[in-house]
C-alpha cells in the first residue's frame, strides 16, 4: 500500500487537465476498456496482425519510458526495475525479475495478476500480447545506452489466461 501512496503522491493534474507522473503524461482507464481495445483490434485486424501491432506498440512505449529513466540518471538493471515497478504500481499486475543479464540481452520475467489476463479469464490462449514487446523495448534501450550491438526479442512463455498461475515472459537476443 505504501508504494501506491508514493505513486499517488507523484501524480499531478496539470492546468490543462493532463494527469502527469513527473514529466510523463498518463491516461487512467479501467482494465476492461484496454482489454476491449485489444479484443476489437484482434477481431478487425486478425490475431497475427494484432499481436504485431501490440508487440511493436509495447516495444516503442517501453523504449521511450526507458529513455526518460536514462535522462533521470538510471542505468542497466535500474531502468528495468523502475519500469516494472512503475507498471506494477499502476495496476498492470506484479512483475518480478527472475533472470536479468544486460550484457547478453537475456531476461526472464514473471507477471502475477495480469490486469489483462484477469479481465479475459481462462480462455486457453495467451492474451498479454503487448508485454513481450514492452519487455524487449525496455531491454533494448538498456543495451543501446550501453552501446551493445545486440538486438532482442520478447516472447510470452505462459499466460494466466491459458490456465497457468501466472504469466511468464522471456527476452533473448534475436
Amino acid at each position: 500500500m505504501a508504494q501506491f501512496q508514493d505513486l499517488k503522491n507523484q501524480l499531478v493534474l496539470s492546468d490543462d487537465n493532463r494527469v502527469m507522473l513527473g514529466s510523463v503524461a498518463m491516461i487512467l482507464m479501467p482494465a476492461w476498456f484496454f482489454t476491449g481495445i485489444i479484443e476489437r483490434v484482434v477481431k478487425e485486424a486478425g490475431p497475427e496482425t494484432a499481436v504485431k501491432i501490440y508487440y511493436d506498440a509495447g516495444y516503442d512505449g517501453a523504449y521511450q519510458w526507458g529513455k526518460v529513466q536514462i535522462e533521470a540518471g538510471l542505468t542497466g538493471r535500474e531502468i528495468m526495475e523502475q519500469y516494472l515497478g512503475s507498471m506494477s504500481q499502476r495496476g498492470w499486475g506484479r512483475f518480478e525479475i527472475l533472470k536479468f543479464d544486460a550484457n547478453r540481452g537475456d531476461g526472464l520475467f514473471r507477471l502475477y495478476n495480469s490486469a489483462v489476463a484477469l479481465s479475459y479469464g481462462v480462455v486457453n490462449q495467451a492474451v498479454c500480447i503487448w508485454v513481450p514487446g514492452a519487455l524487449a523495448g525496455a531491454m533494448q534501450v538498456i543495451l543501446d545506452h550501453a552501446e551493445k550491438e545486440i538486438r532482442v526479442k520478447g516472447t510470452e512463455a505462459q499466460c494466466f489466461s491459458e490456465g497457468q498461475s501466472y504469466c511468464e515472459f522471456a527476452v533473448q537476443p534475436a
